[in-house]
Formats: C-alpha cells, structure tokens, sequence
C-alpha cells in the first residue's frame, strides 16, 4: 500500500511538471519556407493554384500512395478543393481549399484534418531578378492546452515536408518546356473571374464578319440595355465558339458584361463568362491583324503542357470611335486553359 501511494505521488509530481512545461509552450505555431526558383511568377502560381498539378510536386502525395483523393468541379482559384482519405495514420484524412487568391501573387489556404480541427496558410509569390521567383510557403496553427506539445516538434516534421515540396516545385517549374513567343506577342498566363454578360450570337462567314456585323449588334445590346451600360463591367467583347477553316465559317457572340438584372430576350440572351485559368494575348493594332497573335497563343498552349478548358474570346479595349488611329488599338486575347491530361499523367 505504502508502494503504491509512493508511485501515485511520483505520478502526480510527474504530471504536474509536465503541465507546468506545458503552460509555458505557445498555444500558437507559425512555420514557413521560402525557395527561389528560375521560373517567372506565373509559371510558379500555376503549379501551385491548380490542385491537380499538386500530384507532381508535392510529398503528401507519396506518403501513402493508394489514398484517395477527389477534387472540386473547378480546381482553380477561390474555393477550389480537393480531400483526402488515407488508412496511414499519418495522413488521415481531411480537406484543402483555397480560400484567398490573388493571381501571381498569393494563395491562403486552410486545411481540415478530420477529429483533429483545421488550420490555415499561405503562399506567396514575389518576382525577383532575372525573371524568377522567390516563393514563400506558411503554416499557421492553434493548439489546446495538452497539444501543444506538437508545436515542439512541428518544425522538424513539417518544416522538412515544406523543404522537399518546394525543392519539387522548383524542379518541376524551372523544367517546363517553353517556346518563346514572337517579340510582337505580349503573352502571359493569368487568372479571371467570371462576369455576367448579354451576347448575341450568330453563325457568320469570314467575308460577312466585319465592322458592320459587330457594329450591328453591339448596338442591339447597347439599345436593349439602355441605362444599364453606365454599369459595364469590361470592354466590349466576342466569344469565338467555333472557328471552321474548312468552310470559314464561325459562331461568334458578341458581348457585353454588365450587371444589368434585365432578363434578355429571343435574340439576347444571359451568361456567364468562364473564370479560371487563361493564356492571354495583347494585340496592337486593326483587329484584322490578330491573326499572328492567335496562333502564337495556340503554339503556346501547346507547348507548354495546357490544353483547351472552353471557347477563346477578343475583348476590344480601345473604341474606335474615340481613337480613329488603328495603329493604337488594343486587343486583349483569352484563351481558357487547364493542364493536359497528358502532362498530367506524366
């Protein structure tokens, strides 16, 4: 009896120091990593913002190689997601998503573990000199009172995951094969949002498909809307749905963002503009003169691992009836991407 009431207080002192220790340990835990990698920020933002790209470059991916993993319809941008469920106790399973992203700039993310709470981060994605990037990985937790022992040891296990996924991610970037554009073609990759709009759409051929045929129907958008142009949200634009070489023909609508609540008619109708990824063009001069532009976004495209996500589209910056010199108009061109199943199998 004396035995066991002596363990009980050599327990009882023993648990009692460990809380002490405890009551001195941070109830938060903040870690970050940073790499410099020979990629420009679009490149770097790219892998990282869309979340089927991740399996490339990230170690969680190889801790248990038959985990499950399912992904939002849309795995770019603010709210995509993908989740996981793994048998390996040290995967679990739980949740990624975007919270926050500012195109080439930053993404902050939260991560959900399940029985275990969530937790939030950060990337960070500043262009340095020589085209490159100095990219920034955070990690940012709380901790109940008997967790915080974790904190001790988060840095080393962690922190050590941080470094090998951005040794991966600088691999991966700095040796996606490139084709350098023409020096006329300012191309780049970028996020947009989607914007509501009214379009007109047509089948025209190429003949047919001059300044009469836009001028036409801009102006039926601009006489339906009525008041609602004072609240535009873009240029005026044209989404190329079909471009037929053989019999030159396309399928074009002409439109206008706007967040008129009108509900459209016979010939206008309501829609939404694609949000994602794009590879974007920026074109000086008459808009008969896009064609090098065009085909150097789709040389583009193709050599560097991105395949088609929806219809491209022309957004008419300068108004001719304002600038009559053609040398000065811009034309910015989008064409929406995702990586090639391909590249990504690979």
């Amino acid at each position: 009896m004396k035995a066991l009431k002596v363990i009980l207080i050599i327990i009882a002192v023993l648990f009692g120091g460990y809380c002490i220790w405890m009551a001195t340990l941070p109830t938060e835990y903040d870690m970050e990593r940073t790499a410099v990698i020979d990629a420009e920020p679009e490149v770097v933002f790219t892998e990282v913002n869309t979340l089927t790209e991740w399996p490339k470059w990230s170690p969680w991916y190889k801790i248990d190689t038959t985990a499950e993993y399912e992904y939002s319809d849309v795995v770019t941008g603010e709210g995509a997601y993908y989740t996981w469920s793994s048998t390996d106790g040290n995967m679990g399973s739980g949740k990624y998503t975007n919270t926050t992203v500012v195109p080439n700039e930053e993404i902050v993310y939260t991560m959900e573990f399940e029985g275990m709470g969530g937790s939030e981060g950060y990337w960070n994605f500043e262009p340095v000199e020589d085209s490159r990037t100095k990219v920034t990985w955070g990690f940012h937790t709380e901790f109940d009172f008997f967790s915080r022992v974790w904190g001790v040891f988060m840095d080393d296990m962690l922190g050590a995951q941080f470094e090998e996924g951005l040794d991966n991610l600088k691999s991966v970037s700095e040796n996606m094969p490139k084709k350098e554009a023409s020096p006329a073609a300012d191309i780049s990759v970028t996020q947009v949002e989607s914007m509501p709009y009214y379009g007109i759409t047509d089948e025209v051929s190429w003949a047919d498909m001059g300044s009469d045929f836009f001028a036409e129907r801009y102006g039926a958008l601009a006489t339906y809307l009525g008041e609602d142009m004072k609240n535009t949200l873009s240029a005026p634009f044209a989404i190329y749905h079909v471009w037929d070489e053989e019999n030159k023909m396309a399928k074009v609508e002409v439109a206008i963002a706007t967040t008129s609540t009108k509900p459209g008619n016979d010939r206008i109708k309501k829609g939404n503009t694609y949000a994602g990824t794009v590879v974007k063009g920026v074109h000086l001069g008459a808009y008969d003169k896009t064609g090098d532009l065009h085909m150097a976004l789709y040389e583009y495209v193709g050599n560097n691992n991105y395949e088609m996500a929806g219809s491209p589209w022309e957004s008419y910056v300068t108004d001719p009836g304002t600038e009559p010199d053609t040398a000065k108009w811009v034309t910015e061109i989008y064409y929406p991407v995702m990586q090639s199943s391909t590249a990504t199998a690979e």
